[in-house]
């Protein structure tokens, strides 16, 4: 088993997963969207960075990290007249969120949901508080090198812009077709917009090179492991283990010793 692999939650057996969690292993739940990233990038461009950075911070950590599969349905009303989109509602992505998130917790209780999409941030917000688990979008942990590496676009992320167009030459360069000319420039970092242009791409595509997508994409990485390991360390948030998932852990690790 190679090394990414062996983070990969989907690919353990379960005698190993509830080892690993017994062992205090955390999960990282990456979430993302499948949606129009112009004509140049992938739809599941923002699941798959964000289920790389998660990767590579696994790989990174001094602790143990288990990746779950990415959570690809997103919130994304403003792509949906695009095409090539699909966007829950908000109460749907709620409630498919929140039974992934309980299920997760119930035997592997430390948890931090990783997003990868710019729509998904408020209504993750609103279940965080709501539930008490720690979450993060994964560019927010690198904002303070995103002007220097991302300087056309000012440092905005943007949608299929310079920024996401450079982390996914970097990551998975196959996946990169020919950006086309037509853009908006980005207005402000936080980017609700709920009008997309033409175009469906906010951010200069052209101006990204691989270099900097990567550069971006370790410096990600290299915070998230740092955050995860700074969260067990000072107990915060959903680190304590709680009482119902222990019994969960002990009734499992009995039933594999009888066998």
């Amino acid at each position: 088993m190679g090394l990414a692999e062996r983070h990969r939650l989907a690919g353990l057996t379960r005698p190993e997963a509830l080892e690993r969690a017994r062992a205090g292993a955390v999960a990282l739940l990456p979430i993302g969207s499948l949606e129009q990233h112009g004509q140049h990038l992938p739809l599941f461009t923002d699941s798959l960075l964000a289920e790389t950075v998660c990767l590579h911070a696994a790989e990174r950590a001094t602790i143990d990290i288990v990746v779950a599969p990415p959570l690809w349905p997103g919130f994304s009303p403003h792509h949906v007249g695009f095409g090539a989109t699909v966007s829950l509602s908000s109460g749907v992505f709620l409630s498919l969120v929140r039974e992934v998130v309980e299920g997760l917790l119930g035997w592997l209780p430390r948890l931090v949901v990783v997003n990868g999409h710019g729509g998904n941030r408020g209504p993750l917000l609103t279940l965080a508080l709501e539930r008490g688990f720690r979450f993060v979008s994964y560019w927010e942990l690198a904002a303070g090198n995103a002007a220097a590496l991302f300087p056309t676009d000012g440092g905005s992320i943007g949608h299929a812009g310079e920024a996401e167009t450079a982390m996914m030459l970097a990551a998975f360069p196959s996946f990169v077709g020919e950006p086309g000319a037509a853009f908006l420039a980005p207005q402000d970092d936080e980017l609700l917009l709920p009008d997309m242009g033409e175009s469906g791409v906010i951010g200069d595509a052209r101006a990204a090179s691989p270099e900097a997508g990567r550069a971006f994409l370790d410096a990600a990485a290299s915070a998230l492991a740092h955050l995860v390991e700074s969260l067990v360390r000072e107990g915060v948030g959903p680190m304590p283990v709680p009482a119902a998932a222990t019994a969960v852990l002990q009734t499992a690790d009995l039933d594999e010793r009888v066998r």
